[in-house]
């Protein structure tokens, strides 16, 4: 394990959310393990425990990563609670990997296949939203009101995404080039959580991406951000967003699928649509850490109340409370409500007859 003093520690090498626990195929290089110096070097015992090692960094988050723990890196190893056998394997299992300034280890060959997993994913998000916005267009033209823009590929994603066979394998058993889509373009959601049989081109193997998003109508080209978030103020506003909520305790980056497609993208995605639902969130848990993924489903009810149509006024006159007329007592409430007295000598009937006179004249000239 490369390690260095505590100024001198590397960044992370996979995005702080980097999530693949959906994923349950790691892509393995056979000819670079085949040829590799802890192949050559380490004992069987240790090259085991090193492979043990990466598929559980591959479902940490971040990905590619493990806490350096030996307790934690016994038992991800099979050594169980033995830490003292774990200890002897310790070094040759730990071959390659890196101590960064997060405090975590990181495997810099297992983090350069999980940014390639991460990449698809983003993208496949990307491509998910533009499939629920083409679907929303169709209502809205059919209703007369303007287009929705397409949102711009993920520039930071846009070239060599990677094959789905090139460590995410398709589903079906040897009938697949690693590539199907569906009619609408979008990837089979089965493929980008790696359930397969493992059959593809190479893992690893990267192809540029030939096919484009389809060009948005006038109106929304118009409204469409020039990247692939809108610069407010010169800061993009995935990373707006992605400051304001891990500023009131939110965990996320300017890189979360959600952040960066969902939100950012969204002019309706406003500050004050996300403070309310931070509030909202904070409220039904309580001194606890927020997630993204559970702040998500609270913006979306903000937003479709804020979508939401005012009520229609309502067409019935108000009814109008007669019970006063039925008693002494009533008569004389209602006349002093409009200042009226009954006269010395005056029945009830003729008192109420007045009122009622003052009423109608009223409503004359209220009307």
């Amino acid at each position: 394990m490369t390690s260095g003093n505590a100024g001198a520690l590397p960044a992370p090498l996979t995005p702080a959310d980097c999530n693949l626990q959906d994923f349950a195929f790691m892509p393995l290089d056979v000819a670079r393990l085949r040829d590799s110096d802890m192949a050559a070097y380490e004992s069987p015992e240790a090259c085991w425990a090193a492979v043990l090692l990466w598929s559980a960094a591959w479902h940490q988050v971040p990905a590619a990563s493990l806490p350096d723990d030996d307790r934690f890196l016994a038992k991800a190893a099979g050594y169980g609670r033995v830490v003292k056998e774990w200890l002897n394997v310790r070094e040759g299992a730990l071959h390659g990997w890196i101590k960064c300034d997060d405090g975590r280890l990181y495997h810099p060959v297992v983090a350069e296949k999980a940014l390639e997993s991460w990449k698809a994913k983003v993208h496949h998000a990307w491509k998910k939203e533009c499939d629920r916005i083409r679907k929303s267009n169709k209502q809205r033209e059919a209703e007369g009101r303007s287009l929705l823009p397409l949102p711009p590929e993920p520039g930071s994603h846009s070239d060599n995404i990677p094959l789905e066979s090139g460590g995410i394998p398709p589903e079906s058993a040897g009938h697949s080039d690693g590539n199907e889509k569906t009619d609408d373009g979008i990837p089979p959601e089965n493929a980008l959580k790696g359930q397969g049989q493992g059959e593809g081109q190479g893992q690893g193997e990267l192809k540029p991406k030939s096919s484009s998003p389809q060009p948005p109508t006038p109106d929304a080209a118009q409204a469409a951000p020039e990247s692939s978030a809108d610069l407010v103020g010169g800061m993009a506003r995935n990373v707006q967003i992605a400051l304001l909520l891990r500023a009131q305790g939110v965990i996320t980056t300017a890189q979360n699928p959600i952040v960066a497609v969902t939100w950012a993208l969204n002019p309706k995605v406003t500050d004050e649509v996300l403070n309310v639902a931070i509030i909202k969130a904070k409220a039904a848990k309580p001194d606890q850490t927020i997630p993204v993924a559970y702040l998500a489903p609270i913006v979306e009810q903000e937003l479709q109340v804020q979508a939401a149509p005012p009520p229609a006024p309502s067409t019935q006159k108000p009814r109008e409370d007669w019970a006063w007329r039925k008693s002494n007592q009533g008569i004389d409430t209602k006349g002093r409500e409009l200042g009226m007295f009954a006269r010395s000598g005056e029945s009830y009937p003729d008192f109420l007859a007045r009122i009622d006179t003052e009423l109608e004249k009223r409503k004359g000239r209220a009307a």
